[in-house]
């Protein structure tokens, strides 16, 4: 196939399906009609003499020949626009761009409020959407140019990518005023034993600083837990009605706190060994001007010994 002879906004089109599974989701994603994405698919399978994409009950489902081109699309696209902006400084009050995070619910809970409060007086045309997968796909997605940052507690994406510390987390006890623990002012080790619990395991986080914590003092297996939770939607309300023990990072307790006076904050009945939240990504961002406004703007807000812009020489290296 003669690239000379295909559009190539078609491949915009293309990705927008591969990523909503949806034409209707793609054009919004887009600004375009749902006909004129729906004419754009029509192109792309005479010219590929593949159907690319089949609707079903899930959406629509990328063929075997989709699958294999969205990877070498996605990076394309994603040169194509490093190529559009290079050399073009980010002026946040003007922009209208849309930065990707991948950070779980927590983040979402506890840091995305404060950054989203900043950009709005900053950037009022900015866009944010936050992603929550797994490590692997947000690590590829990173490398795609689909993701800007990713935050939380991850692993280390790998030696072609940046991480940056912002605070270290700890796990503490969140408990109903209500319950028998509800007027302590702390909790011994018998009687967190004794209490049933909510085990929270969220995506894209760590719990086995407290795994750890729990098997030193001869615990790990003691626990009485009634609900694993993945989400930390609806936990501040299970707790505050049923009795449940929730242990959960401090500042997610806090956010819940915050918002009911019938839950109250307990420190752990044995030490804990803090864990790092950072930021992440790929160095093909390193010195894009949008990319680092984003970075700079988290670390102002979140670095535990730094309230100011960070100053581009303390920006950690790839892979450290």
């Amino acid at each position: 196939m003669n690239i000379q002879s295909i559009d190539l906004n078609l491949f915009l089109v293309f990705q927008a399906i591969y990523a909503t599974r949806s034409v209707t989701l793609a054009g919004e994603r887009l600004g375009m009609t749902q006909s004129a994405v729906s004419n754009a698919l029509k192109r792309m399978r005479e010219r590929f003499n593949d159907v690319l994409f089949v609707r079903s009950a899930e959406g629509m489902v990328p063929t075997p020949l989709a699958e294999r081109l969205i990877g070498p699309v996605e990076e394309g696209l994603a040169c194509f626009g490093q190529a559009v902006d290079q050399g073009r400084t980010f002026e946040a009050g003007t922009s209208g761009r849309l930065f990707r995070i991948a950070v779980n619910d927590i983040g979402q809970l506890v840091m995305m409020p404060r950054l989203l409060l900043l950009a709005r007086g900053l950037a009022p045309g900015v866009r944010f959407e936050t992603v929550d997968v797994p490590r692997t796909e947000a690590r590829q997605r990173m490398l795609h140019g689909q993701i800007d940052v990713a935050l939380g507690s991850w692993e280390p994406m790998g030696p072609s990518f940046y991480q940056q510390r912002l605070f270290d987390e700890t796990f503490v006890v969140l408990v109903s005023r209500a319950s028998p623990l509800g007027a302590r002012r702390a909790i011994t080790l018998d009687d967190y034993l004794e209490a049933e619990h909510i085990a929270y395991r969220p995506r894209g986080t760590t719990d086995h600083q407290l795994q750890q914590a729990l098997e030193r003092v001869g615990a790990l297996d003691r626990r009485r837990v009634v609900l694993t939770a993945a989400h930390s939607l609806g936990l501040s309300s299970i707790v505050a009605t049923t009795g449940l023990v929730l242990t959960a990072p401090q500042r997610l307790a806090q956010a819940m706190v915050a918002s009911r006076s019938d839950l109250h904050i307990l420190g752990a009945p044995f030490e804990v060994a803090p864990f790092e939240i950072s930021q992440q990504w790929h160095e093909r961002f390193h010195q894009d001007s949008g990319n680092r406004w984003l970075r700079e703007m988290m670390f102002g807000l979140f670095h535990e010994k730094s309230r100011r812009a960070l100053d581009p020489g303390a920006e950690a290296a790839p892979g450290a």
